[in-house]
C-alpha cells in the first residue's frame, strides 16, 4: 500500500512539474497563454536586448522572435515587430505582422493599422476598412494625435473623392470643436485638419472656402509653407495678382512644412515642401 501511495505521489508530481514547464500553455476563455514567472522573465530578457540592439537589425527581429516563441499571442510583440519594417518601407514585410497585433489585440492595435495604411503603405481603403470597423466595433476616438474622421477624409482625398474627403473632414473638424469647446476654434481643430479641408475646397472649386480653411491653418501654424502655398494657388484660381505674393511667401518659409513625428520617414498627402522636391532646397 505505501508503495502504491509513493508511485501514486511520484507520478502526480511529475506531471504537475511537467505542466509548470510548458512554455504555450492555454487557459481561460480568452484562450491567452498562461506563462509562469520563468517565461515572463525570459521575455523580459529578450526584449530588453532587442531594445539594445539596432532597431533595424537583423538582431532586433531576432529578439523579438525568441519572446514570441515564448508568448505568441502578445499582441505589442507582433507590433514591435511590424513598426521597424514600416518605418523602412519594407511594408509588405511588415504587414503580417501588424495583422497578427490586430488578430490578438484588436482594440488596441486595429486604429494604429489604420493609421499605418494611411500614412506609411497608403493602403487608401484598407484604411478607411479599418477605422470604419474600429468604430462600429469600440467607438470613435484618436490615434497618433488625430481622429479617426481625420485619416479617413485623408484616405478619401487620396482616392480622388473629395467630397468624401469634406465630408470627413468637416467630422473630424466638430469632434475636436466638441472635444475641445473651451479653445479658439483654430486651436481646437488641429492645424492639419484645416489645410487639409482647405485642400478637400481646392479640388472642389471652393476656392474661398479653401482660402478660409487655409487661413485657419496658418493660425494654427504661423507661416505655414504648404498652406501659404494653396492659398496662393487658390487666390490665382479667384483671379487675384496677390496669389503669386503668397506663393513667394511660400518659398520663403519652405522650411515651415508638415512637422509630424513620422514625416522624417514619409511625405505626407499634399506636402508641397518636402524632401524630395528640389525646388525647395537651398541653392
Amino acid at each position: 500500500m505505501k508503495k502504491f501511495l509513493f508511485a501514486f505521489i511520484l507520478i502526480t508530481a511529475c506531471t504537475n512539474e511537467k505542466k509548470s514547464d510548458q512554455v504555450r500553455k492555454l487557459s481561460g476563455e480568452d484562450n491567452k497563454v498562461a506563462l509562469t514567472r520563468k517565461d515572463s522573465m525570459q521575455i523580459r530578457k529578450f526584449v530588453e536586448l532587442a531594445f539594445k540592439a539596432p532597431l533595424h537589425s537583423k538582431e532586433h527581429q531576432v529578439f523579438l522572435d525568441s519572446a514570441l516563441h515564448i508568448q505568441p499571442d502578445n499582441a505589442w510583440l507582433w507590433q514591435q515587430k511590424a513598426m521597424p519594417l514600416y518605418k523602412s518601407r519594407k511594408y509588405s514585410l511588415g504587414k503580417p505582422f501588424l495583422e497578427k497585433a490586430v488578430e490578438y489585440d484588436a482594440k488596441r492595435w486595429l486604429d494604429y493599422s489604420g493609421f499605418m495604411k494611411c500614412i506609411f503603405s497608403k493602403e487608401y481603403l484598407e484604411s478607411i476598412t479599418d477605422f470604419v470597423r474600429f468604430k462600429n466595433e469600440f467607438g470613435d476616438g484618436y490615434v497618433m494625435d488625430h481622429t479617426y474622421n481625420f485619416y479617413i477624409g485623408l484616405s478619401y482625398l487620396q482616392l480622388n473623392e473629395f467630397n468624401k474627403a469634406k465630408e470627413f473632414l468637416e467630422l473630424s473638424k466638430e469632434q475636436q470643436y466638441a472635444d475641445f469647446s473651451k479653445d479658439a476654434p483654430h486651436e481646437a481643430c488641429h492645424y492639419l485638419d484645416w489645410y487639409y479641408l482647405g485642400i478637400a475646397n481646392f479640388e472642389l472649386g471652393s476656392y474661398q472656402e479653401a482660402i478660409s480653411s487655409f487661413d485657419m491653418a496658418l493660425k494654427g501654424y504661423g507661416n505655414f509653407a504648404d498652406a501659404l502655398y494653396f492659398k496662393g494657388r487658390s487666390l490665382t484660381k479667384l483671379g487675384d495678382p496677390e496669389g503669386v505674393e503668397w506663393e513667394r511667401k511660400a518659398f520663403e518659409n519652405a522650411n515651415n512644412t508638415i512637422n509630424e513625428d513620422n514625416v522624417i520617414y514619409e511625405i505626407y498627402p499634399y506636402q508641397v515642401f518636402h524632401k524630395l522636391n528640389e525646388s525647395v532646397r537651398p541653392k
